[in-house]
């Protein structure tokens, strides 16, 4: 387990009761490349992003594509899961259940299985019987809320806030090949201050919090420190 310490203290901000401040944004996997969409669009006003093992592909899309033939694919399955019958049945065997849940951190989230704690599978399961929770994971899975299409429009994102705003990226060092693929090309990319590498899988927020909060806290830092 990692030994925990105290959180650091982030810098003082001025307090904002008005709809167009800028914003500083800290997003995590498919999180961060959503808010990147959106600042790109004018929905957020931002000053600043950290992407945390930033993500723009569904497990199913990143491992066997999406070409019309697996398109199709995708479709059936979603529909499938979200059978009234037959879907409960996948979705309990595939997601709302403990143990696989379990597998699955260990696995390709976590990066030390050690850290894989009854709490945090019980936490994660209880999700999974929210109200609603058996869509998300279909559309998830496979790519229907993917933001972007292609790394060279996950790329894109980023040069598109050059000289807007400014833009963390936090990689890790044990996520998987095809997700880290996609983190190490936005390294020295257009629109990309700052690069780094922390502990971690594909969860490094939740997983080593305190190195996290200690590069975002030097990112504030470095950028607006000066000003507040």
């Amino acid at each position: 387990m990692t030994p925990k310490r105290a959180l650091p203290r982030f810098p003082k901000a001025k307090q904002s009761h008005h709809a167009d401040e800028e914003l500083v944004v800290f997003g995590g996997g498919h999180a961060a490349t959503i808010a990147l969409v959106a600042a790109k669009k004018g929905l957020l006003k931002t000053s600043a992003i950290a992407a945390i093992a930033p993500t723009w592909a569904g497990p199913l899309p990143i491992v066997f594509g999406r070409d019309s033939n697996m398109e199709l694919r995708y479709g059936l399955f979603r529909g499938t899961l979200r059978a009234p019958a037959v879907g409960w049945m996948m979705y309990n065997l595939l997601v709302s259940n403990e143990k696989a849940i379990q597998s699955q951190y260990k696995s390709h989230v976590y990066a030390n299985p050690e850290n894989v704690t009854t709490d945090i599978v019980e936490t994660r399961y209880a999700l999974t019987k929210r109200e609603g929770a058996r869509y998300v994971p279909a559309a998830f899975l496979t790519g229907l809320i993917d933001p972007v299409k292609s790394r060279e429009e996950f790329i894109e994102l980023f040069a598109g806030l050059e000289g807007k705003t400014r833009v963390l990226v936090v990689s890790t060092t044990r996520s998987p090949k095809r997700s880290k693929v996609e983190m190490v090309a936005l390294k020295g990319a257009k629109g990309v201050i700052k690069f780094v590498e922390v502990p971690g899988d594909l969860l490094p927020h939740e997983e080593y919090p305190n190195v996290v909060a200690d590069e975002l806290y030097q990112f504030l830092q470095e950028n607006f420190e000066a000003s507040v």
